[in-house]
């Protein structure tokens, strides 16, 4: 006997009905998190700046009808829902834990984890070319110049071959034309070759405190000034794991472990008087920095409290030295605190200053007996400043 076939309207209708249902809470589930991620962004209280990408976030906006037609206020609006966003740090964890784990990417944001640890920043930029600044500037001052350029963690993974064959950089290369270009300029180099991959962080682009003691020493002794090294019972070490410029970069995913960032006690640099903005008695080691908690704290601004356009170091109890013009960047900051043991500082980051500052007028001023230009070898981006301000 003839088997009556089954209702298949009667099935496809429930199969369709399933895949509706499915589809409208996806619907909704999707909406809910934005709403929730939309209105947790709008309640909570704005941060106002961010350890991991080390800046200052966007803060909320009072649209005005002009700016609403011009479309400026929707840019700015824009801006801060995107930097105050709810959870936007944990998104950027996962994202880059997921780029690691699971697609293994070697690299983020241009950065390469080396098998010891070591993150590195491989450059296949151009040679650099040194402005006709320098030269003038040199003979303009009428002083002895110094050039103190450290390689940076990249030139010494180059000679050390941790960068992958595949990648390419040109470091190295660089480097060593700059140090031609700055001595055709007339400017004595006062080499820091001895240093090695240990004397730098790895998480960070920053020399340790063992480099920043080498680039001192090789220093005083190019520019014949007395050497005054701590003793090694004044050395401290914070005892927070020290993740640096590199791993805020790449977030902690990329990072195997943190640094240890040492330093020496304040001690050591009692009757140094730092001034800087209108203010003197600074702190030459500010432990707040290394008290904080957080992953992503700053703690290389132990150091002088970080960067400043025009700061002055000078002993109170010892006027009768050597007064020196140190042009830098942040690589000098640790550096500065033993070399104003040595000699009276006048300091300047050309980042910081107005436009219309003048170098060779400033050490005139000043009446400086040297210059010294301290910096790594990752400052191509400063050259046009230099040729605008020496």
């Amino acid at each position: 006997m003839e088997q009556p076939l089954k209702n298949t309207h009667s099935i496809a209708k429930k199969k369709a009905s399933f895949e509706q249902i499915m589809m409208w809470l996806t619907t909704i589930s999707f909406i809910l998190i934005l709403l929730g991620i939309g209105i947790g962004t709008i309640v909570r209280e704005d941060r106002v700046r961010s350890q991991l990408e080390n800046r200052t976030l966007a803060q909320s906006v009072d649209p005005t009808v002009e700016g609403v037609a011009t479309g400026k206020d929707m840019l700015k609006l824009e801006t801060y829902f995107t930097d105050q966003l709810l959870l936007r740090g944990t998104f950027v964890e996962i994202q880059a834990l997921l780029s690691k784990d699971v697609f293994r990417q070697p690299f983020r944001n241009g950065i390469y984890t080396a098998k010891n640890d070591y993150m590195i920043e491989p450059s296949a930029s151009g040679n650099v070319k040194i402005p006709q600044a320098f030269e003038q500037f040199v003979k303009e001052v009428d002083r002895p110049v110094y050039m103190a350029l450290a390689p940076s963690k990249t030139v010494i993974a180059e000679r050390d071959q941790l960068i992958p064959s595949y990648v390419e950089s040109n470091a190295d290369a660089r480097y060593e034309g700059m140090l031609t270009g700055f001595k055709t300029a007339g400017m004595t180099n006062l080499s820091l070759e001895d240093l090695q991959l240990k004397d730098y962080f790895k998480t960070d682009h920053h020399w340790n405190i063992d480099g920043a003691t080498k680039a001192y020493q090789a220093i005083t002794k190019g520019m014949d000034l007395t050497t005054t090294l701590p003793p090694g019972h004044l050395r401290k070490e914070d005892q927070h794991d020290y993740y640096g410029s590199l791993a805020r970069k790449t977030t902690l995913a990329y990072a195997p472990a943190g640094d240890r960032l040492d330093y020496y006690a304040p001690a050591f640099f009692k009757g140094i008087d730092v001034c800087y903005e209108g203010t003197c008695h600074r702190p030459v080691i500010d432990e707040s920095f290394v008290e904080q908690e957080g992953d992503y704290v700053d703690r290389y601004e132990v150091f002088l409290r970080g960067n400043h356009g025009i700061m002055s170091m000078k002993s109170e109890a010892n006027q009768d030295r050597p007064t020196i013009l140190v042009l830098k960047d942040s690589f000098a900051n640790p550096v500065l605190p033993f070399l104003a043991k040595s000699a009276n500082l006048e300091v300047v980051d050309i980042r910081y200053v107005p436009k219309s500052f003048d170098v060779s007028q400033f050490a005139k001023q000043k009446q400086v007996d040297s210059v010294l230009f301290l910096h790594n070898a990752n400052i191509a981006g400063l050259m046009k400043t230099y040729q605008d301000k020496l």
